[in-house]
């Protein structure tokens, strides 16, 4: 009896740290809904004053706005991600409203709806609660103090900070190289830097993809244990954020970061395989899981039917749908987003150029140090950016019909590729004694010594 005891209690112990890490995912919830009410508590009517002069002023919308880097700016989602939060009666505890999420209409309705919000009038039927809509903690306080151009300046600098402290986790991890090839050509490749003046939800949302990057690479830092927890904490908080814009961009790099983080530490195969799988895994099913979260709460309190309506529709729309030039036929996500990359990004021929350049000479250090088998590292490290084309053709509407935006995930598979050859060609640098990559009992690892770029690149160190 005591056998079978101990062969279930060794069957169960790898599962242990698993289920905590699902326990303190789902703990998460309550607080990002607890945040949301917060939210949800700034009063109305100084963000009604600010939007209304942002409507006199030229610069709430319109619809149709260019980025003035080729294409389009989102105005629309913009508009819908300022008036979030808005519409419901001053009696409504912060509460009742964070659980429907009231909402205005866009720009075009929008002018309008505030002029009667302001008159004292109460908006019914606008619960937006098929998403978390998290951007208003930080929205709604920022327009209500600063108003809609302060609010562009928020976003703008929070993106840069985000950018800025992933570069620098990346580089801890990896080599100065790697970390300018996976964040460079996203900067270089997107309408990224326009979006702070022009469609600063777009800021907001990029601002978490790189948030979810420095997580994963922060936690790779500290053991493999603690690169998946942040790989799904990253994941939570770009679920929370986000209305749907590019969740492939930092699932791809969030599971590159962490296995090119094991491969630099031990320069195993096989433990760098395991951990571009595994946080490849986990960070879908922590955005997942917050997802579902927010429909388990809005059932809770308005109903399982509607709910569920709701979540059927959407689904539905998101993956298939009719829409005035939508293609059913299979891979038409890949194909519009791929053109449109390629036709409209002005500097898409440029990063493709580098990116194939500091690609070749990665393989090529490659080969040199460590044979045709380093090679096998960099397709190992550049799976993920086979997120990409799987996003855009799971979500074949959505990609199709946001291609504007969605187009970004071209940019983000051509970083993680490069990234990915480069990474390969680095001289890993395990520290003295530290445990197998994936090893549960590891505790910590130090990150790599620092070198300058040119012997980062060179692989400055010892061979496995």
């Amino acid at each position: 009896m005591s056998t079978e005891r101990e062969e279930l209690r060794s069957r169960l112990v790898p599962l242990l740290p698993w289920a905590q890490g699902l326990g303190m995912l789902l703990v998460l919830q309550f607080a990002l809904f607890g945040l949301l009410t917060v939210g949800q508590a700034v009063p109305d009517r100084p963000i009604v004053e600010h939007l209304l002069a942002a409507v006199e002023d030229g610069t709430y919308g319109p619809h149709g706005t260019i980025d003035r880097m080729g294409g389009p700016a989102d105005t629309f989602t913009e508009c819908v991600v300022a008036g979030t939060g808005l519409g419901a009666s001053p009696e409504e505890s912060a509460f009742s409203r964070a659980v429907r999420m009231p909402r205005i209409a866009t720009c075009g309705g929008g002018p309008e709806q505030l002029r009667a919000i302001s008159e004292g009038a109460v908006l019914t039927d606008n619960g937006y609660y098929k998403y978390w809509a998290g951007y208003t903690v930080l929205t709604r306080p920022v327009l209500a103090l600063t108003g809609l151009e302060g609010l562009r300046i928020v976003s703008g600098t929070l993106m840069v900070l985000a950018l800025g402290g992933a570069f620098l986790a990346v580089r801890a991890r990896t080599s100065t190289a790697v970390a300018l090839a996976l964040t460079l050509p996203y900067v270089a490749g997107t309408n990224l830097l326009s979006t702070p003046s022009t469609s600063f939800s777009q800021s907001i949302s990029i601002a978490f993809i790189f948030l979810s990057v420095a997580l994963a690479a922060l936690g790779a830092g500290r053991s493999t244990r603690a690169a998946y927890a942040g790989t799904a904490l990253g994941a939570a908080l770009f679920c929370f954020v986000d209305l749907l814009t590019t969740p492939a961009v930092p699932w791809a790099m969030s599971a590159f970061v962490v296995g090119a983080a094991v491969w630099c530490r031990a320069g195993e195969l096989r433990g760098t395989a395991v951990a571009v799988v595994v946080s490849g895994l986990v960070w879908p099913a922590a955005f997942a899981v917050t997802w579902l979260a927010r429909w388990v709460i809005a059932g809770a309190f308005l109903g399982v039917p509607a709910t569920l309506e709701v979540v059927r529709r959407n689904v539905g729309i998101r993956t298939g749908g009719d829409h005035a030039g939508v293609s059913d036929a299979f891979g038409a996500g890949v194909r519009r987003n791929l053109s449109y990359w390629w036709e409209v990004v002005p500097t898409s021929g440029l990063v493709l150029t580098g990116c194939l350049l500091a690609a070749g000479v990665g393989l090529g250090l490659a080969l040199h140090r460590g044979g045709l088998a380093r090679w096998g590292t960099a397709a190992v490290l550049a799976l993920p950016a086979l997120v990409v084309p799987f996003w855009y053709t799971v979500l074949s509407n959505h990609s199709q019909i946001h291609a504007f935006f969605v187009n970004r995930g071209v940019a983000a598979a051509l970083a993680v590729g490069t990234a990915a050859c480069l990474a390969a060609a680095l001289r890993p640098r395990p520290a003295a004694g530290a445990a197998p990559p994936g090893a549960e009992h590891e505790d910590t690892v130090p990150a790599p010594d620092r070198h300058d770029p040119v012997s980062d690149l060179a692989g400055a160190g010892r061979e496995p």
